[in-house]
């Protein structure tokens, strides 16, 4: 049985949201972070406690991408950056897939109420089929990772 060597050498990451599939070369910032919430216990000798509360999802910001013309990604996009103030914002929960140059899940995380907060296109004048994705950044609640 052949050993598939982690990390692969060459990979990509996949972000599956609506429905399609859209390829990126580029992940940073998928982190969380445990908030501390400070707890004096009063007596005769007052001690203060640091407790974990709620952790604090963080951003994702995906980069070099390329989406389909008319993509449901960038459509979400769209909705989310053009509220009005207080609107509320389209949460969905995507599937970020770390693959190898053949296509095969290695990594999947699943990022639970994401939504888009800010996305760069690139402005070509070529006739490709895609939209050029600089960068996406997403925001969640919080994401779980399964190892394929």
């Amino acid at each position: 049985m052949k050993q598939t060597s982690y990390p692969p050498s060459e990979f990509y990451f996949e972000l599956s949201a609506n429905g399609e599939q859209t390829p990126f070369l580029k992940v940073e910032g998928m982190s969380t972070e445990v908030a501390l919430e400070d707890s004096l216990k009063e007596g005769e000798n007052p001690f203060k406690y640091r407790l974990p509360s709620m952790p604090k999802g963080g951003k994702l910001i995906l980069k070099n991408g390329r989406a389909k013309k008319g993509s449901k990604l960038m459509k979400w996009c769209a909705a989310n950056m053009n509220k009005e103030a207080g609107s509320p914002v389209n949460r969905s929960n995507v599937t970020l897939h770390l693959k190898d140059t053949r296509g095969k899940s290695l990594v999947e995380w699943t990022l639970h109420n994401a939504y888009p907060v800010n996305n760069h296109v690139a402005t070509r004048r070529s006739r490709a089929k895609g939209v050029a994705i600089k960068d996406l950044e997403l925001a969640f609640s919080f994401f779980t990772v399964s190892r394929k």
